[in-house]
């Protein structure tokens, strides 16, 4: 299977906003010739500023072959989590955007077991695909589809942030989020559309809040 990371023409897939316990899960695919798409600047996009995944995502756009994309909204990944895990709910999207790949596909491995993951994902597919841990640093279509990922979840959490002035970036790791979080549930302020009531850091602050009310 390795043969396929030395694909002339191939598709990558990955994800942004997998963490987050603000706003929605983007998974993306992009397909087309690796050298000209690795011509756009496309890499990992967790390395990239806002502004230079901005510009790479417009030239990803005029370069590849085909872009898809996916968002799975808060709702619906509480939704599925009553009866899938985070990797099913992953998996499931993935498969989604398989059905329209025409090359072999590498993805950014969501599975700690990165062979697991590409047997599963190529048998229920019936494509080639190989997933691989840091796909999106080592293989420039995956590089690219993680900047249409973030591109596209920035903009969908710039909608939310109209909403919800404050909310940061959504992530547990910010600290204007965790305030954020706190403030709408001591202040009662409906969030079921943009919170994931799964994660640990909102039951915890929900805890916490309770308790002050108590």
């Amino acid at each position: 299977m390795d043969q396929l990371l030395g694909c002339i023409k191939c598709c990558g897939i990955d994800e942004a906003g997998r963490g987050p316990v603000f706003g929605p899960m983007v998974i993306s695919m992009v397909c087309g010739d690796v050298n000209k798409i690795a011509a756009t600047g496309a890499r990992d996009s967790k390395d990239m500023s806002q502004s230079s995944r901005e510009i790479a995502y417009d030239k990803i756009l005029k370069t590849a072959e085909l872009v898809k994309f996916e968002i799975i909204s808060s709702r619906e990944i509480n939704r599925l989590m009553d009866s899938m895990t985070l990797n099913e709910i992953e998996g499931k999207y993935v498969l989604k955007l398989l059905e329209y790949a025409e090359y072999p596909v590498i993805v950014d491995s969501f599975d700690v077991n990165a062979d697991r993951c590409s047997g599963t994902l190529s048998q229920k597919s019936g494509k080639d695909v190989i997933c691989r841990h840091k796909a999106d640093r080592d293989y420039p279509n995956v590089s690219a589809a993680s900047v249409i990922a973030k591109v596209i979840r920035e903009r969908e959490m710039d909608k939310i942030r109209l909403r919800y002035p404050g909310i940061g970036s959504g992530y547990p790791s910010d600290p204007y989020t965790i305030e954020y979080l706190r403030y709408a549930l001591e202040n009662k302020i409906d969030l079921k559309d943009i919170v994931r009531t799964k994660w640990k850091t909102f039951t915890n602050a929900l805890n916490d809040t309770m308790q002050k009310r108590l």
